[in-house]
């Protein structure tokens, strides 16, 4: 848009526009920043440009004095790096000046460091400059700069104390409690701090997608993985092996957070990840998980057996235990004797007897199993069926009066079939245990502020047999979300095994065998689930692609 403005406007010609886009790709600057740093378009002009294609304010940064300007808020180099300017702030809110507002990565930095609401005007780049120029001669520092001048050199070697004082690294301390902090207003459900070669990196795991949120010196990256490590109470003079643990952390006054830290040797140093769990976001209600009528009323009808074994499929990340404990949460009563084993717990559920498996004191999932089952329970849920031994375990206590339910990796529900009979599982306890099978994705909900409704493509048509003149929606991307989409929603495939199936697990069937037998029953897959709500105007068809396939 802003290049065909530019073009209708004459401020620059065809030729020069075109030389100037391959010239900014080849130094890695934004079109915007090569055009302003080489006056290719008259400041004043670029910028009122800028303003009207993005519907910004412009702002005269001649009125602005560098000492009344809030620039403590943000570190200096930051600011230099951005070449974004904290203009004023009130009310949690902060007005800030820059050149290119498609730069959204500098934005979210900023963002992320003052944790505010963020007010964008487009400045001059020649008036910017002449104030971020004073800045960088002023010898003000923050928490990063503190981080990072009293760290060792990175050509120093190095010499870690581990006997060191944390309670007095106070920026360190602060520099990790704001990631979290600002981790948890974002909705992440992983932090990833990662070290490499030359840098290191913070990432947030938001809606299932990595994003880059900071990069924190080189020579700290040490400092903070110890940190964390004392966080969750593990050895910190440990580094060649993995280690697990958790802590808790005070959010407000009132609230507190869960993390699951898993600590990982890389070639450059430790990996350190934190899960973050939280009831409010952990815990749902069956008719919250996103099953489609008929498939929710066979999982409640399922659950609601006084036997019979469960299995929710699914890869990693795809919500498999927010459904287990929805199921739990479902059933909790007083009259039933409840126990889980998982690894590990990941929430404390009032009522329930929970287990963790703890692989190196040899409590394994088939030895706690084992022990339950003589601790009369009604209910038993397993975080995983991982091999023969807990499959076997499993079956049989579905087999003598009691409800199982538990998680399997496979691609979809089908496929748990055939993936039991590979561990080893007869088939004939296999129909006379199982008596339900899910699979399931999370894909992203399309921002209903910015979202773009568009007619499908001939060859989309085509593909997916979308009606004539189908209607469906885009992602754009704007303030309220993260590239077109916030938020996410459960997609689920859900069999049944009734007595259909029976012959044809017994005779080991083809997979393409038992998919048109379940389709003749009304089996639903996740691909149609998600098409559904593709033409419900829910996603998009590009997010359905990306999580279920083609």
């Amino acid at each position: 848009m802003l290049e065909q403005y530019l073009l209708q406007h004459k401020l620059i010609d065809k030729d020069k526009l075109q030389k100037a886009k391959q010239a900014a790709q080849k130094s890695q600057q934004t079109l915007i920043i090569y055009l302003a740093k080489n006056n290719l378009i008259v400041a004043d002009k670029l910028m009122q440009a800028i303003a009207k294609v993005f519907h910004l304010s412009s702002v005269d940064l001649t009125k602005h004095s560098i000492d009344k300007l809030p620039i403590d808020l943000v570190p200096h180099k930051l600011i230099m790096q951005t070449n974004i300017l904290p203009l004023r702030t009130y009310k949690q809110q902060l007005d800030i000046a820059l050149i290119d507002p498609c730069d959204l990565k500098s934005i979210e930095l900023i963002r992320f460091h003052t944790g505010m609401k963020l007010n964008i005007f487009v400045a001059r780049f020649d008036q910017l400059q002449i104030l971020l120029q004073k800045i960088a001669t002023i010898g003000k520092t923050n928490d990063l700069n503190v981080l990072e001048t009293s760290t060792q050199k990175a050509s120093e070697p190095e010499n870690y104390n581990l006997d060191f004082a944390d309670q007095n690294d106070e920026p360190l301390i602060h520099f990790i409690d704001h990631v979290i902090l600002d981790a948890v207003r974002h909705r992440a459900s992983d932090i990833h701090f990662e070290v490499y070669e030359q840098d290191c990196r913070v990432r947030f795991r938001q809606d299932g997608l990595l994003h880059e949120v900071i990069k924190p010196p080189k020579h700290s990256a040490t400092r903070i993985a110890s940190r964390l490590k004392i966080m969750a109470k593990l050895d910190i003079a440990e580094r060649r092996l993995p280690q697990d643990g958790h802590c808790k952390i005070n959010i407000g006054s009132c609230n507190v957070i869960e993390a699951r830290v898993s600590s990982c040797p890389t070639i450059f140093g430790e990996k350190i990840v934190l899960r973050l769990l939280s009831g409010d976001k952990v815990l749902r209600k069956i008719t919250q998980l996103g099953f489609m009528p008929p498939q929710q009323n066979n999982f409640i009808n399922a659950i609601k057996q006084p036997q019979g074994l469960i299995l929710v499929t699914g890869p990693t990340g795809s919500g498999k235990t927010v459904t287990l404990y929805a199921a739990l949460q479902h059933l909790n009563i007083s009259e039933k004797n409840i126990a889980t084993i998982e690894d590990p717990v990941e929430i404390n559920l009032p009522n329930v007897n929970q287990v963790n498996v703890k692989i190196k004191a040899g409590l394994t999932f088939s030895k706690a199993l084992r022990a339950f089952l003589r601790q009369d329970p009604d209910i038993i849920m397993i975080g995983e069926i991982r091999d023969l031994e807990t499959a076997e375990i499993a079956i049989k206590a579905a087999q003598t009066g009691h409800l199982v339910i538990a998680t399997l990796h496979t691609n979809n529900a089908i496929e748990a079939l055939t993936r039991l009979r590979n561990m080893g599982v007869a088939a004939y306890n296999i129909i006379g245990s199982l008596s339900l099978i899910t699979a399931q994705r999370l894909i992203r909900k399309l921002c209903p502020h910015c979202k773009k409704a568009c007619e499908v493509s001939p060859l989309l048509r085509n593909q997916f047999n979308f009606a004539p003149k189908q209607i469906i929606f885009e992602a754009i991307g704007c303030q309220h979300c993260i590239n077109g989409y916030v938020g996410r929603i459960g997609v689920h495939e859900v069999l049944p095994i009734n007595v259909n199936f029976h012959k044809y697990i017994l005779k080991e069937p083809r997979m393409i065998e038992l998919k048109k037998l379940a389709e003749e029953n009304g089996f639903i897959s996740l691909r149609q689930v998600g098409l559904d709500l593709v033409m419900q105007g829910e996603t998009s068809i590009q997010e359905i692609l990306r999580v279920v396939g083609d």
